[in-house]
């Protein structure tokens, strides 16, 4: 019995009870590919997900294991969960959000804060960057944050970034990463998709730009450690007729 692990979908990020920030994929990469494999009675087919997956026409409610998530952090701990099991093949096509909401504020409140702190010392940019990074005037994000507030901001902060974990909890496995850059030139793409495969050691990276989709087709390059693979492809079933051959 050989296994597959997918991820798909975008990852949500809260910025109270009720808002997130999220982007626009949808995940139908990851259930053409999963449904295709859950076709084949000698492999076994887990997908991590975000839980709008449900609701896409493509999910199948059998077929393969669907474990739901909504941010990165819940996409980090269904991995290392996984981890646990031997892996033949990873394809990580989950759109994993590369900001998350550190906290929210009111421009008026940290206007108020950082005039205040100037009456009592010298404020140097440094002190004021320091002030915006931790600043006594956080609005609470454990409930609905009012409609009406003109001056809301939020603070951004990093995501962690899930692909580079992939190697050290699938070390046996042939892991296929993605990569989305827009207006950019087939050999900057490469490159910057090369990169990604040696930084994280993955054996391949599919890279697409944005252009293209918003164009209405799809044109995809296999890359790896060396550069470009030699394959490119123009659809999910394709991508998957690669991805059966390496298992």
């Amino acid at each position: 019995m050989k296994r597959v692990l997918l991820t798909g979908g975008a990852t949500n990020e809260y910025i109270d009870e009720v808002m997130k920030i999220t982007n626009m994929a949808t995940g139908e990469s990851s259930l053409v590919m999963a449904g295709l494999f859950s076709r084949i009675s000698d492999i076994e087919v887990t997908l991590i997900g975000n839980r709008a997956l449900r609701k896409h026409k493509l999910f199948l409610e059998t077929g393969y294991h669907y474990i739901p998530i909504e941010t990165t952090e819940d996409m980090d701990e269904a991995l290392e969960e996984e981890s646990r099991k031997e892996y033949d093949l990873v394809i990580h096509s989950s759109a994993v959000g590369d900001y998350k909401p550190v906290y929210s504020f009111r421009l008026e409140d940290i206007a108020l804060e950082i005039f205040n702190k100037l009456k009592r010392e010298d404020i140097t940019k440094d002190k004021i960057l320091d002030i915006l990074l931790n600043p006594e005037c956080k609005i609470r994000d454990d409930s609905k944050i009012s409609s009406y507030e003109a001056n809301l901001t939020v603070k951004l902060g990093l995501t962690k970034k899930l692909i580079g974990t992939l190697r050290h909890r699938f070390p046996l496995a042939k892991i296929i990463g993605f990569k989305l850059l827009d207006k950019v030139s087939k050999e900057y793409l490469i490159e910057v998709a090369k990169e990604l495969s040696l930084k994280n050691a993955v054996d391949y990276i599919i890279a697409n730009d944005l252009r293209d989709i918003n164009r209405g087709y799809r044109r995809c390059y296999l890359v790896n450690k060396e550069g470009y693979a030699g394959k490119d492809f123009s659809s999910n079933e394709d991508i998957f007729n690669f991805a059966l051959s390496l298992i």
